[in-house]
This record gives structure tokens, C-alpha cells and sequence, in this order.
């Protein structure tokens, strides 16, 4: 895209000489000596850069930064002068302009000052959008199902979000999904500008998940060369996720039950009492009451802990949600890996929706990143998908020769177009996607199988 500056310069020759610069550069000009005149053209249509004198005509370059500030945002802003002060520069600067310019203007300043601009805009507007992404990722519509127990688990959500309720519960198996619900929570909470930081109480052992919570002081233990605050202290005013606290060590139990009770703790090796404001959201793959009977987790931290509780349901008892997920997953990788895969075919969704998936949302999203990354297809087919879920699915329905009842249940209903359409897929997927072998086993020319693949929407 061909980049377009205003020059708004009473000077002719210097607003000529710069112009001719900057289409040396590749970039379009547009000059003006006034400044209300260039003020009107910017509100009409913002160029991507813009360069301003300080002494104008009718108004001066800082009026004109004043009048333009709401639409500037996306503009790279050069002040020029020859007789500015620091202060007039430094108000330029607080106005909106990236740098200022002394006249008589230095054309390999003016190429290095715009290239470093339009890389850190570019890197500005790359960040933005990757925010932006990221906060769609975790809005309350992004946790997508249709199924009845994950509707009424996001009732709940909406219900808790704007609150300071206390402490909160997420149960269910690894990779369903509680990581991801847990930073919902947090990003629709009065704390969804202060810290979320999730610590993984499974990877640490009593010592370290400690240390790591709390901090500790200097000398604490013998690798303790300085002072470091825990990650309650981090958090402070946002929220701590502990992920699997099933898995915290029963010595450590009663110190965290104290800290849920209190908000206030010691540093390792300290002495002085700290206190945060944080909320707790906990999550576990365990069943807790479970382990309560077998006198591996506190019951009073079970009850302290579970005063909201959401038990998110495996994956294979919500399979409706799947075409949904998959959807969302190729937009989402589309987005992250830049690529421009357009969807699923029908037998590959079928095909996704009948495998159990024993890691849940978590293999699903592993599994299309692997088609993804290894794959590259124009759109995901049935043999793209990895062979133990192609194994653990049946076969689609394909005409049968065995018994007449069979092929008239088949035939009953359909028109040529499906038939084909069937057969097509049936024989790709049967040689797992080799055009030629597919195409000698219908017996005719790899051009009119994929002729056929054309017109069925496979190519």
C-alpha cells in the first residue's frame, strides 16, 4: 500500500524540495501553505504521515496539532522549525508529534527519522491488534457451545463476573477448558485491569510453590542472593489462577487455607506480615471429595475453596459443540500462523465428531494445529486427520454391494450429484488421499477424478 503525507509548509521551495524527497521515497504528497486548509483535508481524510511548520500563514503548527489531535492517532507527525524554542518543540511533542524538525532541513535525517516512525507504527498497530485478539479471545461469547451444560455453566459466569465474590472452583478433566474460563472470569471482572497470573501447583514442590507464592526474603535458603516478592504480591488488586490443587502438598495445605481466610502471609524467611487483596480462582482434575476421604486434601480447604464451584463436562458428552469448536480453532490459527485454510469438508467433521477425544478441547486444538502446521491443506479432508481418529471413526457411508436392501436404503432419497459426491470421498479416503490410486481404482484418468474433485468442491 503506497504511503500518503501532507505537508503543510508556507515555504515553497522547502515544502517543493521536501515533497520531491519523499516521492523519491515512494510516497504520495499533497502540499498546503495554510494551516485551516490542511486541518479540513486531514479531518476529510488522515494521511500516514504529516509534516507541519511551526509558522504559518493563519495559524501556528501547534494550533494545528490542537485542532487534529482526535484524528492523529494513526499519523506519523513531523514539526518543523526554524525558530522554535525547546518549549515550543516539547509542546509539539506532548501534542502528538513523533519528532521535530530543524530548519533548514536535513533530507537523510528526514529518510532515517521516518523509517524508524513507520517500523515503530507498524510494531504499535501489530501490537494493537494482537490486544484486540486477545481480548476477543477470552470474552464471555468466545467460551461457544450449544450444548445445555455449558450454557448454564456461562449463566453462572455471567452471574459472578461483575462481582468480588470469593473464591472459586473449576472441576474437570485436563484440557477441557478451565485455563481459558478462568481468564474469562478475570477479563469480565471489576480486576480485569490488574495482574492475572496462573501458577501451576502440580509443576512445584512444597519448598518452591512457597517461595513462588509467598516470596522470600534475602538469606531465606541458600540460592536466596536477594529479596523477591511471591506472585500474591504481584497481583495484588487482580487475580491468582492455581491450576491443579489437587496436587498441593497436604503439609502446605494449611498455610494456604490460612491465606485464603486472612489475604495475609510471610515471605519465606520473614518476619513481617503482608497483606494483598487478590481473588482465587482454583481449578483440579481431581475429585476432591475423593481425596478428602483418603486423607489427601484438607477438608476445611475443600469448603474454603469451593464457594463457587463449575464442573466443566468432557468433550465427548457435548459433541455438538464440536463443529463450533473447529470452527472457531481454523479462524483462530488462520489469525496466529497467517494462513488461509477454508474450513472442514463434511466426513472430516463427521469424522471429528464421532472420536471420543480423551484430552479434550486441548486435543482437539493440538490436533488441527498439527493438520495446520504439517498439512497446509486448502481445506481440512478426511485424510488430513491423524490415523488413530480416522480408525476410531466409521467409515462414510459408501454404496454397498453385499445385500439389494442395503443399496436401496442407500440409493433412497439421494440424487446423482450426492452419489457421486459419496463415492468421490469414499475412494480418496479409502487411498488416504492419493488422486491417482483413487482415480485407477473408479478406473478413469487422474484428470477426470479430479475434474470430479473440482466439481464437488475438493480442489
Amino acid at each position: 500500500m503506497t504511503l500518503r503525507a501532507l505537508i503543510i509548509e508556507d515555504e515553497k521551495l522547502v515544502a517543493w524540495s521536501l515533497s520531491e524527497h519523499l516521492k523519491n521515497m515512494q510516497i504520495e504528497t499533497v502540499i498546503t501553505e495554510f494551516g485551516r486548509n490542511g486541518v479540513k483535508k486531514i479531518k476529510l481524510d488522515p494521511p500516514d504521515i504529516l509534516f507541519v511548520d511551526f509558522r504559518l500563514p493563519d495559524v501556528t503548527g501547534l494550533e494545528v496539532l490542537k485542532e487534529i489531535k482526535s484524528f492523529a492517532s494513526n499519523m506519523v507527525i513531523f514539526f518543523m522549525t526554524a525558530y522554535g524554542t525547546e518549549e515550543v518543540s516539547i509542546e509539539a511533542l506532548k501534542l502528538g508529534a513523533y519528532e521535530y524538525l530543524n530548519k533548514p532541513i536535513n533530507f537523510d535525517e528526514v529518510t532515517l527519522m521516518l523509517e524508524r516512525a513507520l517500523k515503530q507504527k507498524e510494531l504499535i498497530q501489530k501490537i494493537s491488534l494482537i490486544e484486540k485478539e486477545e481480548k476477543k479471545r477470552y470474552q464471555l461469547g468466545s467460551y461457544i457451545s450449544q450444548s445445555r451444560s455449558m450454557i448454564q455453566i456461562m449463566d453462572t459466569v455471567k452471574k459472578i463476573v461483575g462481582t468480588e465474590m470469593g473464591t472459586i472452583l473449576l472441576e474437570g478433566e485436563t484440557g477441557t477448558g478451565k485455563d481459558t474460563l478462568a481468564r474469562i472470569i478475570h477479563e469480565h471482572s471489576p480486576r480485569k485491569d490488574k495482574p492475572f497470573i496462573a501458577i501451576n501447583s502440580a509443576s512445584l514442590s512444597e519448598h518452591l510453590l512457597e517461595s513462588e507464592l509467598f516470596g522470600h526474603e534475602k538469606g531465606a535458603f541458600t540460592d536466596a542472593k536477594t529479596k523477591k516478592p511471591g506472585q500474591v504480591e504481584l497481583a495484588n488488586k487482580g487475580t491468582i489462577y492455581l491450576d491443579e490443587i489437587g496436587e498441593i502438598p497436604f503439609s502446605f495445605q494449611a498455610k494456604l487455607l490460612r491465606f485464603l481466610d486472612t489475604k495475609i502471609f510471610y515471605r519465606v524467611g520473614g518476619t513481617q506480615e503482608i497483606k494483598v487483596d487478590v481473588r482465587i480462582i482454583a481449578s483440579t482434575n481431581r475429585d476432591l471429595r475423593k481425596e478428602m476421604e483418603l486423607g489427601r486434601f484438607r477438608e476445611d480447604l475443600y469448603f474454603r475453596l469451593n464457594v463457587i464451584s463449575l464442573t466443566i463436562p468432557p468433550l465427548r458428552d457435548r459433541k455438538e459443540d464440536i463443529p463450533l469448536l473447529v470452527d472457531k480453532i481454523i479462524d483462530q490459527f488462520n489469525f496466529d500462523l497467517k494462513m488461509h485454510i477454508k474450513g472442514i469438508t463434511k466426513p472430516a467433521m463427521e469424522m471429528l465428531c464421532q472420536y471420543n477425544w480423551p484430552g479434550n478441547v486441548r486435543e482437539l486444538k493440538n490436533t488441527i494445529e498439527r493438520i495446520f502446521l504439517l498439512e497446509q491443506p486448502t481445506k481440512i479432508e478426511t485424510w488430513h486427520i491423524p490415523p488413530h481418529i480416522q480408525n476410531s471413526s466409521t467409515d462414510r457411508p459408501a454404496p454397498q454391494k453385499d445385500t439389494t436392501n442395503s443399496i436401496d436404503n442407500y440409493l433412497e432419497g439421494k440424487t446423482w450429484s450426492e452419489i457421486e459426491s459419496d463415492i468421490v470421498h469414499w475412494t480418496l479416503d479409502k487411498e488416504l488421499g492419493n488422486q491417482s490410486k483413487a482415480a485407477k481404482r473408479l478406473n478413469i484418468t487422474r484428470d477426470q477424478f479430479r475434474y470430479k474433485m473440482k466439481k464437488h468442491g475438493l480442489l
